[in-house]
């Protein structure tokens, strides 16, 4: 039953001069008949004491914002305390002069009210908008009006009031697109006794766009509606209680208003009322109130709105809508309260505006109905984002009862689930157009749909497995939609006509079908490519495992490598299936690995992949060459045994690092290839097998005969590895030597290292580079020029950085400064960038058996990335001083 009401604007204006300029505005409330303007038939009986008066400030429009200092103060008051005020004396008038004077507030600004005498006298103070109470105060039937800005801090004590049938006893306000908040108060006991009325604790008036802050607010009422804003809204923060079962004659709705918000926190909310048969009444069509024309429910990211009612959601046909943002929850229990009758329903009138149900991202929703969302020919829909946990269950009849021309649809994106059980066939109760989407999902995982051909059944009829679908749901008719990407068998149609309950979920299980093979071998690395089947959730790590026998696959502690992914960002890594590649390093030349990798998911873990063999490719160590005019001696080492392994016996967690490889395999032949032209044409190269010595770290050696005098020869080696293949190795630079009467030999290093130290990192020597030095050694018997001709890049890292010709780089970046110290001569280095081709640097003239040491040194300008390893090939260049 709805209340009636009377809108009378009564303003008493009592002017009392005194020698210093204090007013008084009183306004008294009056019991005459008028029309009604607003009411509710419910099919009930009405109290015969409906009538009541409601009563606005003294200024001439509602929705102004100014007051008239010092003719009106917002001080209402009963029949008896205007009496008394018209009987006040002197001394009265001095004790109010003190309790002005006295008036404290708190650090923060607030004052301090402690009682009702006390927030009376503070109100007629334009400038005092900060209230907070230090003890419980009894409103009674006086009326408070606040206005905007005002915040009242009930500092956790007890409000009470009895508003009756009048909207400007207690708190109230009439002021356009003000913004009132209350806080941390508790309005009415825990009895239910002390909340009266049947405009809420705060009464809005009609002035539009008023916002109401509750901040920690609870509610206990047996005889009173908690909100009433008719043309605005209601926030909700922090944690608010509310328990209204309404049993006498000011039972009413929770609340009066188009918009509620649960913007952060936990509002729990108990309601029943025997007196009217909706929780929430929205009527405002106003243009000045945003929410014109809806009845809207939000509860904001992270916040939880839990609700018990015995009623329907709503009154009237004014759009309705609950939205449920990401990591929110909204629990609905129209069952547990439920009193039966026209309260089952969901909604009080036949609905013709549109519905909207949005469940977002993680959102969490539970509906317990007793009776279907009687939609009649709503349009709208009900919209299931990724990873939300959605239930509706009805008691009795399906989720839905709509029109035949209702427009009405399921739309889940990712959902991870969706369960709607009821008591009909179809369970859904969608109706449509032949041939209309209104039931659809899509999936980045296997979605599965269980059917049970009863609610209350615990095994499901049938288990579907689709990734994405499009359904035109008729009643118990589901039919596919042309086109849709997955569609249902006629066996999985059947079950869905006949079912009472469907578990929309996302598909879960531990990765299977892996696949694992290797590429790119080098003799120190090789790229791994993995494949697996994520059955509905991706790849949280993916660990590969190297053996170095077959017979220790499949035992972790057996391991020489284990690499760890966990950062897909450059992967395929999906719930359905992914790729991914990774590239271990550090290993042994010529030595024969097993591969294999386990994928972990949500679910778990997999069974091991099966094995996969590779070998790595030899590894030159060193090469000479030992001249003379006709002849020379070349001789060189192939590596075994320099990787390095962790030894896991213990398990990953107590793993020793750095251990030296001892299982490198045996080189099976050596072949030295030498010709005049260093392209190595097939029809101007020759070759000679050479002598292999040792068991690790294998030598060879050949002579080389009947060669051309004062002719370069340049040299490389092919050899045959543990893999059985034949590859080809030389140094870089290439090795060359020249059959002159005057030698020209230099030896000059095969590899230079450099690096930053993690040391330096957060100091001023933060991303230098340092390296050791390396000998240069003129061997021959003539002074020689030795000079840098050419670099380049030889991996994707080195193609990453920019190599800079001056220190000036940017902090940062990719960039590299890195220079060629000649015997640690710190004032002439020797920049090195891909531009030495065209402008190569001298090192200088070595004199017969003199030697210089060569150094590098610089700057990364991006020391705290993830480490990287570029590789450069440096041409020396080394010719007879004619100088």
């Amino acid at each position: 039953m709805k209340k009636n009401i009377h809108l009378i604007f009564i303003s008493f204006i009592i002017l009392m001069i005194f020698p210093i300029d204090w007013s008084y505005a009183i306004e008294m409330e009056q019991s005459i008949d008028q029309p009604v303007v607003k009411s509710e038939s419910t099919g009930e009986n009405e109290p015969s004491n409906s009538v009541e008066t409601t009563v606005s400030d003294s200024s001439s429009s509602q929705e102004s914002t100014e007051e008239e200092e010092p003719i009106t103060s917002e001080k209402i008051t009963s029949n008896n305390e205007i009496n008394n005020s018209e009987n006040q004396n002197n001394s009265e008038i001095n004790s109010e002069r003190m309790l002005r004077a006295d008036a404290s507030q708190d650090a923060d600004g607030f004052w301090l009210v402690d009682s009702a005498a006390t927030l009376t006298e503070y109100l007629k103070d334009s400038q005092k908008l900060k209230f907070r109470l230090t003890n419980n105060i009894d409103l009674g039937t006086t009326g408070y009006q606040l206005k905007d800005s005002m915040i009242i801090d009930g500092a956790n004590h007890i409000i009470t009031y009895d508003k009756g049938g009048s909207a400007t006893r207690g708190f109230y306000a009439n002021q356009a697109n003000a913004v009132i908040e209350i806080r941390n108060t508790q309005f009415g006991n825990s009895d239910g006794s002390g909340a009266v009325g049947y405009y809420g604790f705060l009464s809005g008036g009609s002035a539009a766009n008023m916002t109401f802050i509750f901040d920690g607010v609870d509610y206990y009422s047996t005889n009173g509606q908690m909100i009433y804003n008719i043309n605005g809204s209601v926030i909700m923060r922090g944690q608010n209680t509310i328990d209204q079962r309404g049993t006498s004659t000011y039972s009413q709705e929770w609340a009066e208003i188009n918009y509620v918000e649960v913007q952060s926190g936990h509002t729990s909310i108990k309601h029943s009322s025997n007196q009217t048969s909706a929780f929430i009444w929205s009527t405002s069509t106003s243009s000045a109130n945003p929410y014109s024309g809806k009845s809207q429910i939000v509860v904001r990211e992270n916040a939880q709105l839990d609700i018990q009612t015995n009623s329907n959601m709503t009154y009237g046909t004014l759009a309705p809508s609950y939205i449920v943002e990401r990591n929110a929850v909204f629990n609905l229990d129209k069952v547990s309260l439920a009193t039966g009758g026209a309260r089952n329903q969901f909604f009080a009138s036949s609905q013709t505006q549109p519905v909207l149900f949005d469940f977002q991202e993680n959102a969490q929703v539970d509906f317990k109905l007793p009776l279907p969302i009687n939609l009649y020919t709503a349009k709208g829909g009900l919209t299931i984002a990724e990873n939300a946990d959605v239930s509706i269950d009805v008691a009795s009849g399906a989720i839905f009862t709509t029109a035949a021309s209702s427009s009405f649809s399921i739309s889940m994106n990712k959902a991870k689930r969706a369960s709607f059980s009821g008591t009909d066939s179809g369970t859904i109760g969608l109706n449509g157009a032949n041939g209309a989407k209104n039931l659809s999902f899509t999936s980045n995982y296997l979605q599965k749909i269980e059917t049970f051909s009863s609610k209350t059944n615990s095994t499901p009829t049938q288990e579907i497995f689709k990734e994405a679908s499009d359904l035109s749901v008729q009643g118990t008719n589901f039919t596919n939609i042309v086109g849709t990407p997955n569609p249902f068998s006629i066996q999985e149609i059947s079950a869905l006509k006949n079912s009472q309950k469907i578990v929309f979920s996302e598909f879960m299980e531990v990765p299977n079908q892996l696949g694992l093979i290797a590429a790119d071998e080098t003799d120190t690395s090789v790229l791994l490519n993995g494949s697996s089947v994520n059955n509905g959730s991706p790849a949280s790590e993916v660990k590969f495992f190297l053996f170095t026998n077959e017979d220790d696959t499949s035992d972790l502690r057996k391991a020489k490598h284990i690499v760890t992914l966990n950062n897909f960002d450059d992967q395929e890594n999906t719930a359905l299936d992914s790729t991914y590649k990774v590239k271990v390093n550090e290993l042994n030349p010529n030595t024969t690995y097993w591969a294999q990798m386990v994928v972990i998911n949500q679910a778990g873990e997999s069974e091991f992949s099966g094995a996969t063999s590779f070998t790595t490719k030899p590894q030159l160590k060193s090469i000479t060459a030992n001249v003379t005019t006709t002849s020379a001696i070349i001789s060189g080492e192939l590596a075994s045994d320099t990787g390095k392994w962790t030894d896991f016996t213990n398990g990953e967690a107590a793993a020793i690092p750095d251990q030296t490889a001892y299982y490198g395999g045996n080189y099976q032949q050596v072949k030295v290839e030498y010709s005049k032209n260093k392209d190595f044409p097939v029809d101007a190269t020759k070759s000679q097998l050479a002598t292999l010595s040792g068991d690790k770290n294998q030598k060879f050696s050949t002579k080389l005969k009947s060669l051309d005098g004062d002719v370069t020869y340049y040299v490389r080696v092919r050899v045959t590895g543990a893999s059985g293949e034949e590859v080809v190795l030389a140094m870089n630079p290439l090795t060359e030597f020249q059959t002159v009467t005057e030698i020209i030999k230099v030896e000059v290093p095969i590899e230079m290292a450099f690096q930053t130290q993690n040391k330096d990192l957060g100091t001023s020597k933060e991303g230098e580079v340092s390296s050791s030095e390396y000998q240069v050694i003129n061997k021959g018997n003539t002074p020689t020029k030795l000079s840098i001709t050419n670099l380049t890049k030889e991996n994707t890292a080195a193609n990453q950085l920019q190599l800079l010709d001056s220190l000036s780089g940017n902090l940062g970046q990719d960039e590299l400064a890195l220079q060629m110290l000649v015997d640690d001569k710190q004032e002439a280095p020797l920049f090195l960038t891909s531009e030495l081709s065209k402008n190569p640097l001298s090192i200088g003239i070595l004199n017969v058996n003199e030697e210089k040491s060569l150094s590098l040194k610089g700057k990364y300008f991006n020391p705290t990335k993830q480490a990287i390893f570029p590789t450069y090939k440096v041409t020396f260049k080394v010719e007879k001083n004619e100088e």
